[in-house]
């Protein structure tokens, strides 16, 4: 059974652009299919508010019911906008943008501060414009794809065969990005900026803390950092002391790492140094610790 609504509209549609600009009034119908447009609000909101949730850190995975409820918000609201008669342009952007916006967020993640909140509505809408995007490029190209226009709606030949694999797209695109971003995020948050100083020599290097670096110095029990022997022989050109840290990692079973202790290790941070660490070990490894050449050291998980 499908439900049908015929919504009446007068105003300027492109394909009677020089009646209306000759003086012309019209009215002309268009049929909706209110389920249909209720189902691809329904999806859409869903995957917004899905994303919208990765970005802000949301357990969404445990609010899942929350974010079903506020995508059906989001559906019945705009399939209710349908029966509204407004003229207005800017007050109908007001309805269409800001209010379901507003109902989806606030039943998906609550209520909070106005900051917050501000931030959930404007990485909800970011999203919505990039997923409009996506679906803009993959709308259908062929002799079927022409479309009507007026002042609050575009209507095309997308049909649920071809609008929910492009949605599915569209929204894999997306969640792709967001994974990316946050794992970018995530990578210079643990990047930092670390100052060695031994026998009157200092050299400034990038450093990743590495919580999968479990090396200790195997007698007093103490942390070692590693650094790649390129940087460390460009300021220390002879080192006493030396011992070896056993060490396995993928692809080698077991090993050992030469490792020296400077007088002193600075670690920065936004120009900020957030600590000093005297006499630390440090471990030199004979290969790049990475690929890309982003950082030449990599210090204890501990930190």
């Amino acid at each position: 059974m499908r439900i049908l609504v015929t919504v009446r509209t007068s105003g300027s549609y492109e394909a009677l652009e020089r009646l209306m600009m000759s003086g012309g009034q019209c009215s002309m119908a268009e049929t909706l299919y209110l389920d249909l447009l209720f189902l691809v609000n329904l999806s859409a909101d869903l995957y917004l508010l899905f994303l919208t949730g990765l970005i802000l850190k949301e357990p969404v995975r445990k609010r899942k019911s929350r974010l079903f409820f506020g995508s059906f918000s989001g559906a019945v609201l705009g399939c209710s906008l349908v029966f509204v008669p407004v003229r207005s342009v800017f007050l109908w952007k007001v309805l269409e943008l800001i209010l379901p916006a507003v109902l989806m967020t606030r039943i998906a993640f609550g209520n909070h501060g106005i900051r917050t909140w501000l931030r959930q509505v404007c990485i909800l809408w970011m999203l919505a414009l990039f997923m409009g995007g996506i679906c803009s490029v993959l709308e259908p190209a062929d002799g079927m794809s022409a479309s009507v226009s007026s002042g609050f709606w575009k209507m095309t030949s997308w049909s649920a065969g071809r609008f929910f694999p492009v949605l599915g797209i569209a929204g894999l695109c997306l969640y792709a990005a967001v994974v990316f971003l946050e794992r970018r995020a995530v990578f210079c948050d643990n990047l930092y900026e670390v100052t060695l100083h031994d026998h009157g020599k200092q050299k400034t290097v990038r450093a990743l803390r590495d919580t999968g670096n479990q090396l200790y110095e195997p007698y007093g029990h103490q942390p070692v950092h590693i650094l790649e022997k390129r940087v460390c022989l460009e300021f220390c050109e002879t080192a006493s002391g030396v011992i070896y840290i056993p060490f396995s990692s993928v692809g080698t079973e077991a090993g050992l790492l030469p490792a020296v202790r400077m007088e002193r290790m600075e670690i920065w941070k936004n120009e900020k140094q957030i600590r000093t660490l005297e006499q630390p070990w440090i471990a030199i490894s004979e290969t790049p610790l990475s690929p890309r050449h982003q950082y030449e050291m990599l210090l204890h998980g501990e930190l």
